[in-house]
């Protein structure tokens, strides 16, 4: 079983303009900086096709429930990898994010697109989260899949915030 996320942020932005900002180095500083989590930039490559890969490491938000506090790592932390492909002819760009909890018996990650729209662009997240644990697993993927939509949420304010609209 598994829980789904999904999200989309209209924006007056181009496609480039937004996939200029969501993987920009300094991108991640300012996710650190608003939401106060300590992201740090792992790995940033820029490939020869135009696709960029981003690795960032973050702590985990405060306040989850106990029943999911002994499968977290220690320290805390998650590492978010977003792996953008080339632009494509018909002007998206498309690519896959996960996350992983080292240790945790989890499983976070999908697809992610940019596409031209007629005022601009659409940033689009889907994936499933996958708890494999038996008896509080359903409960455990529902948690995370909400709280990645509301990370989804306040990362598109400040997507907004950062492009000026």
């Amino acid at each position: 079983m598994s829980a789904p996320v999904h999200s989309t942020f209209s924006s007056p932005a181009d496609v480039e303009r937004v996939f200029g900002v969501l993987t920009s180095p300094e991108w991640v500083g300012t996710r650190a900086e608003r939401f106060s989590d300590d992201s740090e930039l792992v790995q940033r490559e820029e490939r020869e096709d135009g696709g960029v890969l981003l690795t960032v490491s973050r702590r985990l938000p405060d306040g989850v429930p106990g029943f999911l506090q002994r499968f977290l790592p220690h320290d805390g932390r998650v590492v978010e990898t977003f792996d953008w492909g080339p632009a494509r002819p018909d002007g998206t760009r498309h690519g896959e994010w996960r996350a992983d909890i080292a240790g945790a018996p989890a499983r976070l990650g999908g697809a992610m697109r940019l596409d031209p729209t007629e005022v601009g662009s659409a940033y689009t997240i889907e994936g499933d989260v996958t708890v494999k644990v038996p008896l509080i697993g359903g409960r455990a993927e529902s948690y995370i899949a909400e709280m990645v939509g509301k990370l989804a949420a306040k990362e598109a304010d400040l997507l907004r915030d950062t492009l000026g609209l």
